[in-house]
């Protein structure tokens, strides 16, 4: 990695708020910044990486053929949806749940004593599969299918089937009012923790050469269903819970993933490079897409000083 390009991005990120940017290609580091050791050591909160991480649950939970198939119907896990007044409801599945084409309206959980039913009871503004929106509701539905289908708790679900085998501890994760972990948010980690996500993404499901998830499910959650934004350097999309960055180059080369939370929280994996990097920052709301940006410069720089393959 070129030395100049990554002095380039550690001034940049010493002059915002991020805490810990770490990259690491292949089996080894290549670039750390961390404001202090703390930072590392101490688990914070991911915010909406939560998503990923129930988008590997639920990935789990069809490779053992307990979610038979995307497309069932949500009313399957939440029959109260049969008694809306909005027929349309009904033919809310699993996948627009994934892929955030509920067509639900988008409102506020915190403060409300049930969230399922918070989110079953918006009105529906969009048919189901037609209009990306981003979630949190969708999410939690999510997190509460989970719970139904494996008969545990989301977070002992995570434990026993997903944190334990890739040696994550010392995380925490909240819960709803009624019990039922946070879909949208809510888990605390640390760093490297998410490092180890990531390569569990990079590595197509396996850790260790053990198989956590199948190769098949991360493809999937990495395929952009709709497409968010386009610029020229390349299309912005979403997967199953999940961000997509399509470059625009002709073999694209730099093209990634990730995982992203509000105030500067991210997971990179990009594919080509073999390429992982992980981002913890307290940013204000209008800058936490900078690390975004930065880390793009610094594709963008590779691709301009070294070419590609």
């Amino acid at each position: 990695m070129d030395k100049e390009l990554l002095d380039r991005l550690e001034k940049k990120i010493k002059d915002i708020k991020v805490e810990a940017f770490i990259i690491n290609q292949g089996d080894r580091q290549i670039f750390e910044y961390s404001k202090n050791n703390k930072v590392k050591e101490k688990p914070f909160k991911v915010y909406s990486i939560t998503k990923t991480i129930v988008s590997l649950l639920v990935g789990i939970l069809v490779d053992r053929g307990m979610i038979s198939s995307l497309d069932t119907p949500i009313h399957n896990y939440f029959p109260e949806v049969l008694n809306s007044k909005d027929s349309l409801k009904k033919e809310i599945t699993i996948r627009h749940l994934l892929t955030m084409t509920s067509g639900m309206e988008v409102n506020e959980l915190e403060g409300n004593k049930d969230w399922i039913e918070t989110v079953l009871n918006q009105p529906l503004l969009y048919e189901p599969g037609t209009t990306f929106q981003y979630s949190s509701g969708d999410s939690h539905l999510l997190s509460g299918i989970v719970q139904k289908v494996s008969g545990m708790t989301v977070a002992e679900f995570a434990e026993e089937n997903l944190f334990k085998p890739l040696n994550i501890n010392e995380y925490s994760w909240l819960t709803d009012p009624e019990g039922i972990h946070i879909g949208g948010f809510g888990i605390r980690m640390k760093p490297e923790q998410l490092m180890t996500l990531g390569y569990l993404l990079l590595n197509n499901g396996e850790h260790h050469n053990i198989r956590i998830v199948s190769a098949e499910w991360i493809q999937q959650m990495t395929t952009p269903y709709k497409e968010t934004k386009t610029e020229e350097q390349g299309t912005y999309g979403y997967g199953y819970q999940i961000w997509t960055y399509t470059s625009s180059h002709h073999n694209q080369p730099l093209s990634f993933y990730c995982a992203s939370g509000i105030y500067g929280q991210n997971i990179f994996v990009v594919p080509k490079l073999k390429l992982v990097a992980v981002v913890k920052s307290q940013l204000k709301l209008e800058d936490h897409g900078l690390p975004r940006i930065y880390f793009k410069e610094l594709l963008r720089g590779l691709e301009n000083k070294v070419g590609t393959t």
